[in-house]
């Protein structure tokens, strides 16, 4: 039985329910947005996992995922500082931001891969172009400088603000499931996608005539 006094009542005005503590980094078509990757060491950049798709992200674990779903894919993610821009991701004034968790595919972390080719993002801002919200497809190009590592203080600022959010990256990437959990998600997607709702085809002068 749950412990009474860690339950509440209440109605729709539950200012306290919003979700994730972060909300995270979506590209929006029309807008460019100037962005850095926040880190403490460039090789733990990112984080990173193989994983399925079945009404959630979940962790690849070899077995009946594979066979049933098909080949995992990467999910990857990162921390990044969002600038106060205009939509031509100019700098507004006065100076803010945004720290966001980034969650992304293996395109677009390839596509980083080549930016960081020309212009490393440990010392470089990236300017991200959404050219299909949706699928959230992003085109990447390096700035010549990193904002948030220009002042020595403002640097130290964005590393302690950005901790919390490492942690909601790493919970972030998917659910890790157990295989019967696995299994049972993807029998009920498969009973879900072959169901009807019965009371689609009745109207509400049928339903209310034996109420």
């Amino acid at each position: 039985m749950a412990d009474e006094s860690l339950v509440r009542s209440f109605g729709l005005d539950n200012d306290e329910i919003r979700g994730s503590l972060f909300k995270k980094f979506q590209g929006k078509k029309g807008q460019i947005d100037r962005a850095g990757l926040i880190y403490t060491d460039p090789k733990t950049m990112f984080v990173g996992a193989k994983v399925h798709y079945k009404n959630r992200y979940f962790y690849c674990k070899k077995s009946i995922c594979c066979e049933k779903i098909g080949d995992p894919r990467w999910r990857i993610g990162a921390v990044m500082i969002k600038y106060l821009t205009d939509n031509l991701g100019v700098l507004k004034s006065p100076f803010g931001y945004e720290i966001l968790p980034w969650i992304f595919s293996e395109q677009t972390y390839t596509r980083l891969r080549t930016a960081d080719s020309e212009f490393p993002l440990a010392s470089h801002d990236i300017k991200i172009t959404c050219t299909n919200e949706d699928y959230q497809n992003l085109d990447i190009n390096c700035c010549k400088e990193s904002i948030w590592q220009a002042k020595p203080e403002l640097k130290t600022r964005i590393l302690e603000e950005a901790k919390s959010c490492y942690e909601w990256v790493k919970k972030g990437i998917a659910s890790d499931l157990s295989i019967q959990e696995i299994k049972d998600l993807i029998d009920a997607s498969s009973s879900a996608s072959g169901a009807t709702d019965p009371t689609s085809k009745m109207s509400l002068e049928d339903i209310l005539k034996n109420a």
